[in-house]
């Protein structure tokens, strides 16, 4: 087994991404107003949601080629960030996962690592917690619904725009999206969060499929609401909450205005981004913009 390939794919994952009038409604938006020459869209991506879900979207495809540019979080293809991710997945100089963990801990990581993997802590002894949980996570994921796409519709929307010879822009570079995912340096804490994971796999595959499901109603309010929920260990403060997800916005709507009076842009960002009061749609509306559901 080819372990470095294996780390590779569910990182690439990870960077990838982490999100009702009528079905799927609310997850495209089409934006104008403000002296723009022709509308935007705003349309809000979920990573493991498979691919062919995008054919039930109305409107989606009709909006993508209208427009002249792709814009995403970052600029995802044609990158080789396989030396950068590695390097920023692991520990630092002289810090090594069994000296975070206590010995029951340490068993209970490294029995379940076997049982999904095949390989356990041994081998990922170098390696975050952060980076070893979104390993468990995504093959949680892929096992318990299925999911097999080797594609997210956040690469898809940039592979076609690429056949389609339209513009992408990337509102992050690879190195931003790195510090946010794993620059974390409190390893104690995703060490115990790695921990509760495992022992919480039940709760985890519950919520994926409450995710899901908000997502596929394009209940992205409902999202919001749900990331901020307070109350166990597996919940992002609300600092962690501010670094991904607010002030992530902020920066982004700030771009926004530069690129869709320079064309049409289809800009395609995690579900998360759009709603609540400090998301993309209210916050492009405080800028003057008409942002409104394409039925």
């Amino acid at each position: 087994m080819n372990h470095t390939k294996t780390y590779l794919r569910y990182l690439f994952i990870a960077v990838l991404g982490f999100s009702g009038v009528s079905l799927h409604a609310q997850l495209l938006w089409k934006i104008s107003g403000k002296g723009l020459a022709e509308p935007s869209y705003l349309f809000g991506t979920h990573h493991m949601i498979p691919i062919a879900f995008l054919d039930s979207v109305p409107g989606l495809f009709k909006a993508f080629n209208q427009c002249d540019a792709v814009v995403g979080e970052m600029v995802l293809n044609n990158i080789d960030a396989s030396e950068k991710i590695m390097e920023a997945s692991m520990l630092p100089q002289g810090l090594t996962i069994d000296s975070l963990l206590n010995e029951q801990d340490y068993t209970l990581v490294d029995m379940e690592l076997k049982s999904m993997f095949k390989i356990g802590l041994k081998e990922l002894a170098l390696m975050k917690p952060a980076v070893i949980r979104t390993m468990y996570e995504t093959e949680l994921y892929r096992k318990y619904t299925g999911f097999s796409d080797d594609i997210q519709s956040d690469s898809y929307f940039q592979q076609v725009a690429e056949q389609k010879n339209k513009k992408i822009i990337g509102l992050e570079d690879i190195d931003t999206q790195i510090a946010l995912l794993f620059g974390n340096t409190d390893q104690k804490r995703e060490a115990l969060l790695l921990v509760e994971t495992l022992l919480h796999k039940e709760e985890s595959i519950r919520e994926i499929e409450t995710l899901n499901s908000l997502y596929k109603a394009g209940e992205i309010d409902k999202l919001v609401e749900l990331a901020k929920v307070q109350g166990d260990p597996l919940s992002m403060t609300h600092e962690e909450y501010d670094q991904l997800i607010d002030s992530r916005n902020q920066n982004w709507v700030e771009q926004l205005p530069e690129y869709m009076h320079g064309q049409a842009c289809f800009i395609a960002v995690g579900a998360m981004h759009l709603g609540g009061e400090n998301g993309l749609i209210h916050l492009l509306r405080k800028e003057g913009y008409k942002v409104k559901r394409v039925k």
